[in-house]
């Protein structure tokens, strides 16, 4: 006997599996009334790479859907670089599929996406739904559910479930000197492909165990100071965090001044 959880999930990887193929003729239809414009029952709305068929008619009167590159931070799980906001909150009964790009996984690996929607906007991480039945299908890019009772929809991303492996930071490369003299050259501490893992904390720590430098979300920009002020040459000591602590990398970076 199957049970009723692996029975969901089954048939919304078949069925979303269906609609990312669906043909041009099965678009969304809209009705236009007194109350507003609605997507007719079984017909496809898509929009940036969100998929939704709604089984019951759908509202989308003064409704707006935004595609933001953005994490939600969790302590236990890892969210992918995509928010789809809602300009109100919406309620949806039916099939809904998040396509996401390899650069957007943020060290997930995609067979173990889930999809996560709040009721309101917001980036933390309590106000959001896990829906852990979700089919996610790395080999398509999508991560997706048929939601057979309503829910209400603000915002919705993906997270995984799973701790990262140690290989997702692999191409992660970290350079151990910066000479910040401005000529344009090596002048800030670069970590090549920090931008694939926007969920980080990088911590630098002089030879006294002070912190001279903490930021969440590095991005390349730290040229060797501490409030404003140029610190002196020496080596520091790094630690990165990723993933609210899942995985760190740490090191030596040493300042060099001409």
């Amino acid at each position: 006997m199957i049970q009723l959880g692996k029975m969901k999930k089954l048939v919304a990887s078949v069925a979303i599996g269906f609609l990312l193929f669906i043909s041009p003729g099965l678009k969304a239809q809209l009705k236009v009334g007194p109350e507003g414009i609605f997507v007719q029952p079984g017909t496809v709305f898509y929009t940036e790479g969100l998929t939704l068929v709604p089984a019951a008619e759908w509202g989308m009167n003064n409704l707006l859907i935004t595609k933001q590159a953005q994490t939600v931070i969790w302590p236990k799980f890892n969210s992918i670089q995509r928010i789809y906001r809602f300009s109100r909150p919406t309620s949806f009964l039916g099939e809904l599929a998040l396509n996401y790009e390899d650069v957007e996984l943020n060290g997930n690996e995609g067979k173990n996406l889930v999809l996560a929607y709040s009721k309101a906007p917001s980036n933390n991480y309590k106000d959001y739904t896990l829906v852990k039945e979700s089919a996610a299908n790395p080999d398509e890019r999508y991560v997706g559910q048929l939601f057979t009772d309503k829910i209400t929809l603000s915002d919705l991303t993906a997270v995984t479930l799973e701790i990262p492996s140690k290989e997702a930071y692999s191409d992660l490369i970290a350079n151990n000197m910066i000479t910040p003299n401005g000529d344009g050259v090596n002048d800030t501490w670069i970590v090549k492909n920090i931008h694939l893992y926007p969920n980080n904390e990088l911590k630098i720590y002089d030879r006294e165990g002070r912190i001279v430098f903490s930021m969440i979300g590095y991005d390349n920009t730290w040229g060797g100071t501490f409030n404003g002020n140029a610190l002196p040459e020496d080596s520091y000591y790094y630690v990165l965090y990723f993933d609210s602590g899942k995985a760190k990398r740490s090191g030596f970076i040493s300042i060099v001044r001409e």
